[in-house]
């Protein structure tokens, strides 16, 4: 017959309070130098992780998206805007050069046929007080000189073929002339008077600025 013997596994169960003092002691000496121990470690890799980190360069391609469509945005605007200012400058050109021929054929001026081409010269304005001083209006003057401003005086200068190469020619002279440091088209008609028209004339000057400031207010009431 065999014996069994029979091994009964108390519960075992650790308990602090149970323990001895001296068990206490060293126990707490474990638990201390454990946490010692781990709290180096955790900062030192925090450490590490902080002193290798480098910024990376992260470019937003929405945000260059953003940016390059408020570029275009901007720029078709001004494109716009100088259209729009371009088409007003047109359509301003042309109610000046209707206005014009209207006021030169109130006149029965020749230079009606040319007021389109007239309003693009620099000095169209006093082209046109000359042209009433000198050849009222142009409708008294040697077509075969195409000078109805008088230029030359009694040995009148040959300023083209028609007028239309007239009117190009006397926009020439009043900025090339006279010869000195101001020209005719820089001068008041005061100021021309006996120099351009010799000898000087008070109707002269009359009958130029009547008309300079007739053709001026045109312009500004358009």
């Amino acid at each position: 017959m065999d014996i069994i013997k029979v091994i009964r596994y108390f519960h075992l169960k650790a308990n602090f309070e149970n323990l001895s003092w001296i068990n206490k002691f060293f126990l707490i000496i474990f638990l201390v130098s454990l946490i010692f121990n781990l709290i180096p470690h955790e900062a030192q890799a925090a450490f590490l992780i902080v002193k290798d980190y480098k910024p990376i360069l992260v470019f937003d391609s929405s945000s260059l998206d953003y940016t390059d469509y408020l570029v275009q945005i901007s720029q078709e605007a001004t494109d716009r805007y100088y259209q729009l200012q371009m088409q007003q400058q047109a359509q301003k050109q042309v109610l000046l050069a209707e206005k014009i021929q209207n006021y030169l054929e109130s006149y029965n001026s020749p230079l009606a046929d040319y007021a389109a081409a007239l309003i693009t010269m620099r000095n169209w304005k006093t082209i046109i007080s000359l042209a009433n001083a000198e050849s009222s209006m142009c409708r008294k003057y040697p077509i075969s000189t195409a000078n109805c401003w008088g230029v030359g005086g009694s040995n009148l200068w040959d300023m083209g073929d028609n007028l239309a190469q007239g009117i190009i020619s006397m926009n020439h002279f009043l900025n090339k002339y006279p010869k000195g440091p101001v020209k005719y088209s820089q001068m008041s008609f005061e100021q021309m008077n006996g120099f351009y028209k010799q000898p000087a004339r008070d109707h002269w000057v009359y009958n130029n600025q009547k008309i300079y400031d007739e053709l001026a207010a045109i312009e500004q009431n358009l």
